[in-house]
């Protein structure tokens, strides 16, 4: 079974849930997942990102948002150093979901980053310095521990939030920008109800564009088509069934969305190179 980092050990100040770490170098990292959000900052040097079965090339100016129970790790690094902010969006969700309103904040916070076809952000060189301004800003309130210092972190981590949404909107045609918040909103409904079944027709309805727009929407935003992309979303759920459950492969399909436990095991084998059976073997040695 993978690693597990716990809240407890993390963010054990309850005056703040949130916590910063910088990893100069980051070390190779086995597979583990935490009872907490982390958002990624890449500042030097380059290596793999190992999330659901992929290894994904990172670098530095790479940002990207790892949910809480999500199994991840680094592999074949070569002198990769990134920071860490650690949070529990439960806890901060009072500023927070005022901001994920906003279509480039909502790309940040609500969006599967794990299931999109790039990294959630790449930054260019001016644009990471002002994000590391910022991220020195929390650094030296949380090491000097002043008086007020965990509000003064969390006012520092909504500047960077808002920072990072501009910067992903700027990374965006215009067109985009509409069609993120479209997709965002559309996938706020998925990820909550993704065991219900879907067709392409409901989900264009939803946010009023016709078929052939959602289908260009989402391959432009995530790689997938809208029914392909519900399909990576029960997995990724069954993925994490399978690693933290007693539940039968059955019973996993079924709560997941999936009415043939044998086109589970299909589906799941093409993405994972693994069955399900496999898949949770491996993780219980």
């Amino acid at each position: 079974m993978p690693g597990k980092l716990f809240k407890s050990e993390y963010l054990a100040d309850k005056r703040l849930p949130l916590r910063l770490i910088k990893r100069d170098p980051q070390e190779e990292y086995q597979l583990h997942d935490h009872e907490f959000s982390e958002l990624v900052i890449v500042y030097r040097g380059q290596g793999e990102h190992v999330i659901f079965g992929e290894n994904r090339t990172i670098e530095a100016g790479d940002v990207f948002l790892i949910h809480n129970r999500t199994s991840h790790g680094y592999a074949n690094l070569k002198d990769l150093a990134l920071y860490n902010i650690m949070f529990d969006m439960r806890e901060l969700n009072n500023p927070l979901q005022a901001f994920c309103r906003y279509p480039a904040i909502s790309s940040l916070f609500r969006l599967e980053p794990e299931l999109r076809s790039r990294n959630l952000l790449h930054l260019n060189p001016h644009e990471l310095k002002e994000v590391l301004k910022i991220v020195h800003d929390i650094e030296t309130e949380q090491a000097q521990g002043r008086e007020h210092y965990p509000l003064a972190m969390a006012a520092h981590f909504v500047l960077l939030t808002v920072l990072l949404g501009r910067c992903c909107s700027e990374h965006r045609l215009p067109v985009e920008k509409k069609s993120s918040a479209l997709l965002s909103e559309l996938i706020n409904r998925l990820t909550e109800h993704s065991e219900r079944r879907w067709t392409r027709s409901e989900m264009a309805h939803a946010i009023m564009v016709s078929e052939s727009t959602l289908t260009r929407m989402f391959k432009d935003c995530t790689g997938y088509a809208p029914n392909e992309y519900l399909i990576v979303l029960r997995l990724k759920k069954a993925a994490m069934l399978l690693l933290n459950s007693e539940l039968t492969i059955g019973e996993i399909a079924d709560r997941t969305g999936f009415s043939d436990s044998n086109y589970f095991c299909r589906q799941f084998r093409k993405h994972f190179n693994l069955p399900p059976q496999k898949y949770r073997s491996l993780r219980l040695q």
